[in-house]
């Protein structure tokens, strides 16, 4: 009788274990680490409760800055290389030195808004739109290559890219405008064709194994994102806001509440009320959300509130590695909820022993 009790403490105490992944050790090449979006990378061993009082700053880098809508969002690592959004374009940078290993330019820097970025094998897919035009603005798909920036196909879409998933060797975008109905669209990353095309259907970026939920004002669909073929309906306007790391369930949102539904079925698990639930990360054991600067940890298998911490500053987007917790800023203990003395502020990225930050048009790498 002991020995699942003892199985069960670790994973209360490490996280519940997940598939093997597509990333490797030293990769975060996904927005939230993986197709999932679930923010949390299994591999990280280097930077650990042990260690983060002791980190280092190995480089930093001045993004390059202009006068222009796009910002600065968090970084991809990849290929031995942080890639950055800056005011002209993407940077990447040497992974270990900082040193730069190309640049890459928009047509129209100014005029463009920051990108979504993702990662599919060698190929590093953005997707963007145009700022001057409120009732038209268009959208951009572009594939680069990862290691050389070097253009390997972009297309001109008719509606705006509002959100970019990526998985399977497909890149789908979704978006709308006052001149442009709603729509989703499916690229092959290998050659940017289309493969399929829904009107009047709302995606996220959240693929869970290659299945995507699609929205229109009615029902909630869960589509294949190789083929758009239809896997399952329900009624309700569900978002997917992350997937847990074994892809078995969407958590979603719907008005005032975070749901956990079967990814294969559409069945809904729980629900748990709460104000807002767009920074959401999981480690398939928990779910950690923030809403201003209260963070709180749900169980995932039941979505009761496991501990909840109000924290002195705004927090940003949670961030799971080793046994930490990353907002931005603070770092928590993700069992307990108790703060760790360092803190560093900024949008985090935790690979490879590496804590990469974006702050303010500043890059910085810091390690034990």
């Amino acid at each position: 009788m002991r020995t699942p009790s003892l199985v069960w403490l670790l994973i209360l105490t490490l996280g519940f274990p997940g598939p093997a992944r597509a990333a490797t050790p030293a990769e975060w090449p996904h927005p939230g680490y993986d197709a999932e979006d679930s923010y949390y990378n299994p591999h990280e061993s280097a930077i650990t409760l042990g260690t983060i009082a002791h980190l280092k700053r190995s480089w930093t880098v001045q993004l390059r800055k202009q006068a222009a809508c796009a910002g600065f969002s968090a970084p991809l690592v990849a290929a031995g290389r942080v890639i950055a959004t800056d005011q002209y374009g993407i940077s990447a940078y040497n992974a270990a030195s900082g040193a730069p290993s190309w640049h890459f330019n928009w047509p129209d820097p100014v005029g463009t808004e920051t990108p979504a970025m993702a990662v599919d094998g060698t190929s590093l897919i953005l997707g963007t739109s145009d700022c001057f035009s409120q009732s038209d603005p268009n959208g951009l798909v572009v594939a680069l290559d990862v290691s050389t920036g070097h253009v390997r196909w972009k297309v001109k879409t008719d509606i705006p890219v509002y959100s970019l998933a990526v998985d399977k060797g497909m890149a789908v975008i979704s978006g709308n405008s006052p001149s442009d109905a709603q729509a989703t669209i499916a690229y092959h990353i290998g050659d940017g064709k289309v493969a399929w095309r829904k009107a009047g259907f709302q995606a996220t970026n959240v693929s869970a194994n290659g299945r995507l939920l699609l929205t229109d004002t009615h029902h909630t669909s869960a589509v294949a994102i190789t083929t758009g073929a239809l896997l399952w309906t329900k009624p309700g306007f569900w978002l997917a806001k992350a997937a847990t790391p074994t892809s078995d369930r969407f958590l979603v949102t719907n008005g005032g509440s975070l749901s956990a539904i079967s990814a294969a079925t559409g069945a809904v698990l729980w629900s748990a009320r709460g104000a807002s639930n767009d920074l959401l990360a999981t480690d398939g054991w928990r779910v950690f959300r923030v809403v201003g600067g209260v963070v709180e940890a749900l169980s995932v298998p039941s979505g009761r509130s496991l501990w909840s911490r109000t924290l002195p500053k705004p927090l940003s987007q949670p961030v799971r590695a080793a046994d930490l917790l990353y907002l931005g800023g603070p770092i928590l203990n993700p069992v307990t909820g108790v703060a760790i003395a360092p803190t560093y502020r900024g949008n985090d990225v935790v690979a490879g022993g590496r804590l990469v930050v974006v702050n303010q048009g500043v890059l910085l790498s810091y390690a034990p």
